[in-house]
């Protein structure tokens, strides 16, 4: 590791020669295929599984291949010369491979492959990256290293292919990825890798100048498929200079993005018994969309996702075998709640945030009941969620103390104590009843049995473990840092799912324009109300309340904007339809004054009450005669 910076002096020229070339390339060929596309009718046109509403040219690839070829193939002739005993690119099979993805995309653009051809061939090219030297968990036995890289090559290629749904995805976390695997190469001393990813990078900035939203050229699968498989190529290459564990992992974390929207995708649409080589619109992206985030915006997290994980795979050059694992299972848990969530958006063209159990949910858990009996399904899911984190919580824990790497000692324990540790602490979770509740209904009885649950774990396997490993005075420190990471991630991997709902309903920006009047405890009630059972229909923009010292305080998220005497101007700068006054917060007259305010100010007045009622007759009561029910209602 240590020569990296005199690499990177000797290989500087020939990686800027390949990057500049490509980025020159593809800017000036990009517009020319563009028009040529068009001429020729060459267009991706509308339809209900895809996620344009233009037509828009398509074989924006053909600049893409040609940027790569040429500016790696002038970099290996100017590198050759100059930079002696390295490789300055891939070998030839791997080239090849490239071409024959690079004419399979061209033809499905053109002519619609059928999906177990463009498998064949995809199979071609992966045998000819074997052919080159290259293999997933290279020094392992071939009975399991063939099968993993046909699998890794075939999965990532697709992956990556499937990712280009909206303007610039692909290219963004092309050049990203790209990014990353260029500095990994330098790291293990890859100079062809750099060489490579150089020429990947500049086609991918080249061509996102003109496939940035709104993109006026698509890549088509003749671009996505040759970039996810030189990509695929770039991961495996990376596997031969780390260790096992990091050369397993860090590729995975460099692509980590089309392998999570491949494999959300692939899970949801077999629970829903749809076919999943077909084309649609329920990729991760299109859902954040529904959700309310713009292409753009949508665009950015992604790509920061991406830029994310691949800051991670580049540490993980660096870290511990045992860290790299701790921070991936702590990834897993993420991505599973995420996923979770994102599987309970609806699939119409009407963008709502899930407001209850949806039909996704209830496949899934008729699923999981088929597969492991039982209705708490949920709670398995919990139990293996908690594995992973208390497992990566310990390990954490001993490296934050220890400022990196623990004593062989602590490793020693840790590599034959974790198991115990483990299973001692999932024992109290369930003695605590962490495993019954309905999370996503949880408040604060809830955090409180969680956080008592993981201090009182903390305390019993620090205890014992001190009395049987004859631990010193250091140990308590590393217990006070586990038991904090456990009850943060136990917390959030219960909390996220529900704070990801509030987040999303509270800033979707859609229905009608709602302004509470009341900032107390009714007003909170309303808010809560109208967000679980009005969904997107309303948006709460902010409350109006006449004491002064409340103005500017935010209550669930949503501000005090002023008095009632600045309603009406509220109403004009918000585009205010509807005033809301909780009965129960105000006097009659106080809501006559909101009534003429808002019919002055030209908008709906409603009243929200929260009250019980005796059930009317007919309705089958029972066997308290008097038992009331509660009911909550805008009128």
């Amino acid at each position: 590791m240590s020569d990296v910076f005199p690499l990177l002096s000797a290989a500087r020229a020939e990686i800027w020669v390949s990057g500049g070339i490509s980025v020159l390339t593809a800017l000036v060929l990009t517009p020319l295929v563009a028009h040529t596309a068009r001429a020729y009718g060459l267009v991706d046109r509308p339809s209900s599984s895809r996620w344009h509403d233009r037509p828009v040219a398509l074989v924006g690839g053909i600049a893409i291949a040609t940027a790569i070829g040429t500016s790696v193939l002038v970099a290996s002739v100017f590198g050759a010369s100059i930079l002696t005993g390295n490789e300055v690119s891939y070998p030839w099979p791997v080239w090849a491979g490239a071409g024959l993805l690079f004419g399979l995309g061209m033809a499905d653009d053109l002519l619609d492959v059928r999906p177990e051809a463009k498998v064949l061939v995809q199979v071609v090219a992966t045998a000819a990256v074997l052919q080159g030297g290259y293999e997933f968990w290279r020094g392992g036995p071939g009975w399991a290293s063939v099968p993993l890289t046909f699998l890794w090559m075939i999965g990532v290629t697709n992956a990556f292919n499937l990712i280009d749904g909206i303007d610039g995805l692909a290219t963004s976390v092309a050049a990203i990825t790209g990014s990353t695997l260029l500095l990994m190469g330098l790291a293990v001393g890859h100079v062809g890798l750099a060489v490579v990813m150089a020429a990947v990078i500049g086609a991918a900035v080249g061509f996102l100048a003109y496939n940035a939203p709104p993109a006026s050229v698509f890549m088509g699968d003749c671009g996505s498929l040759p970039l996810g498989y030189l990509l695929a190529v770039g991961a495996l290459d990376i596997q031969g200079g780390g260790g096992p564990v990091v050369g397993t992992l860090a590729p995975i974390a460099v692509l980590a993005v089309p392998i999570f929207d491949t494999t959300f995708v692939t899970a949801t649409r077999v629970v829903r018994g749809q076919p999943v080589a077909e084309g649609g619109t329920d990729h991760v992206h299109h859902r954040l969309i529904r959700l309310g985030a713009s292409e753009k915006q949508a665009l950015t997290i992604l790509a920061v996702a991406s830029a994310g994980f691949g800051g991670l795979a580049l540490s993980a050059l660096w870290m511990s075998a045992s860290l790299v694992v701790a921070s991936a299972a702590l990834c897993l848990v993420m991505a599973g709640v995420l996923g979770a969530y994102l599987a309970t958006i609806p699939e119409g063209e009407k963008a709502e945030a899930p407001t209850s159990p949806s039909s996704m949910t209830e496949r899934v858990g008729a699923l999981m009941r088929r597969f492991f009996g039982g209705v708490s399904w949920k709670s398995v899911a919990g139990v293996l969620a908690d594995l992973l984190v208390v497992s990566a919580a310990f390990i954490i824990a001993l490296h934050l103390r220890h400022g990196g790497t623990p004593p062989s000692k602590w490793t020693i324990l840790m590599e034959r104590a974790l198991p115990g540790i483990v299973a001692a602490k999932l024992l109290i979770f369930y003695a605590f009843g962490l495993y019954d509740g309905v999370w996503r209904h949880a408040g604060t009885p809830e955090i409180i049995r969680l956080t008592g649950a993981s201090i009182v774990a903390s305390l019993v396997v620090g205890t014992g473990l001190s009395v049987v490993a004859e631990l010193q005075a250091e140990a308590i420190s590393v217990f006070i840092l586990d038991g904090l990471i456990a009850t943060i991630g136990i917390g959030g991997s219960r909390f996220a799912f529900r704070a990801l709902r509030q987040y999303v309903v509270a800033h979707q920006g859609k229905g009608r324009k709602v302004l509470l009047y009341s900032s107390g405890a009714s007003s909170i009630l309303a808010v809560r109300y109208l967000r679980q059972r009005s969904g997107p229909d309303r948006t709460v923009v902010g409350m109006l309340d006449d004491d002064p010292s409340r103005h500017g305080h935010r209550l669930q998220g949503t501000e005090v904007l002023g008095s009632l005497s600045d309603l009406p101007r509220l109403c004009s700068a918000h585009d205010v339809e509807e005033v809301i006054v909780p009965v129960s917060a105000v006097s009659k007259e106080t809501r006559r004054r909101v009534l003429g305010q808002s019919r002055a100010a030209g908008v709906e007045c409603k009243y929200f009450s929260a009250e019980l009622q005796v059930p009317p007759e007919g309705e089958p009561r029972s066997s308290a005669e008097s038992e009331e029910a509660t009911t909550s209602r805008l009128r």
